[in-house]
């Protein structure tokens, strides 16, 4: 009889000694290790919107007479200077005249026009012809729109409430024209609006931007991808965000040293959706671990036992 209570101290206290002296290893039945390399590499955080281009200033330009548009100069596409004839045009008492004077011919027709002179279209800035309107022998009234000038192209997005704390004026993004997205654009924050915009039940603000240089291919109207810079870290090192635990500018991971895996504080900087830049702590090329565990039907439905947890030994 005492040797079979022996027998079960024995067994008791050698199954201690396997939980205790192989724990992490044990803990393996439920849980599995990952790994990553620490990377060096450029950290941009980001508040994400969408947006359009828009004219900075659209003009709309209207014909001084009614009457009849006898040539157009400009097309659509074409940049014009201040000052500078978009079209000509015969009022309607011009009109009626060079016609009557057409049908007696082509002497009659030259004495009128050198009489009588067209009444020119001109262009009051400088600026790009983003709309044309109008055709040769097209009758007008001074309510028609010939033509619509932009001075300039610039990108207005539209901000959610929660993110507009974040934005700033002068503060730098990148804009990409969504049929164009390899051609990233720098741009700046110009103004950012006061009244609110309601879509999709959503409270938004316009945010204007400029952009550092208009590419060739933007045309009025077109999507637009904005990504605001809310800071930039250049040359950091980064660890994959599920590989460290963050608490304010502070950060803990799991290292393996001596084959036991251990944690350890190390100094964090900013984060975006992947990546925490580490500014003290670790070196390029280092591994990182974690725990993941194991989902298993067959396992333990979460009453707990010595293998559920396995603790970290901390440094």
């Amino acid at each position: 009889m005492k040797n079979k209570i022996y027998f079960f101290i024995f067994v008791l206290f050698a199954s201690t000694g396997l939980y205790f002296g192989f724990g992490w290893n044990q803990s393996k039945q439920d849980y599995k290790i990952e790994s990553a390399i620490v990377s060096r590499g450029d950290l941009v955080v980001t508040v994400r919107a969408t947006g359009t281009a828009i004219p900075k200033n659209r003009l709309e330009i209207k014909p001084p007479i009614a009457g009849r548009v006898e040539s157009i100069l400009v097309e659509e596409g074409n940049q014009v200077g201040k000052g500078k004839i978009l079209a000509w045009m015969s009022s309607t008492e011009r009109a009626a005249l060079l016609d009557a004077a057409r049908a007696k011919g082509a002497d009659e027709l030259k004495k009128w026009e050198d009489f009588y002179k067209p009444t020119p279209v001109i262009s009051p800035l400088r600026g790009l012809v983003i709309a044309s309107n109008i055709s040769p022998g097209q009758t007008v009234t001074q309510q028609d729109i010939l033509y619509v000038l932009s001075d300039n192209l610039m990108v207005q997005a539209k901000v959610d409430e929660t993110d507009l704390s974040k934005i700033k004026i002068g503060q730098k993004a990148n804009i990409v024209v969504d049929s164009f997205s390899d051609e990233p654009i720098q741009a700046k924050v110009k103004h950012i609006g006061y009244e609110a915009v309601i879509e999709n039940n959503v409270t938004m603000y316009n945010v204007d931007l400029d952009l550092n240089r208009i590419p060739g291919y933007l045309r009025s109207g077109m999507s637009i991808t904005v990504d605001f810079i809310l800071s930039e870290e250049k040359d950091v090192l980064l660890v994959p965000n599920e590989f460290i635990k963050r608490n304010g500018g502070k950060g803990v991971i799991l290292i393996k040293e001596n084959e036991l895996y251990k944690e350890s504080i190390v100094t964090i900087g900013s984060f975006d959706d992947q990546n925490t830049a580490v500014l003290f702590g670790l070196k390029e090329g280092e591994s990182v671990f974690r725990k993941k565990k194991i989902q298993d039907s067959k396992k333990s439905n979460g009453s707990g036992g010595p293998f559920s947890s396995p603790k970290i030994p901390k440094r």
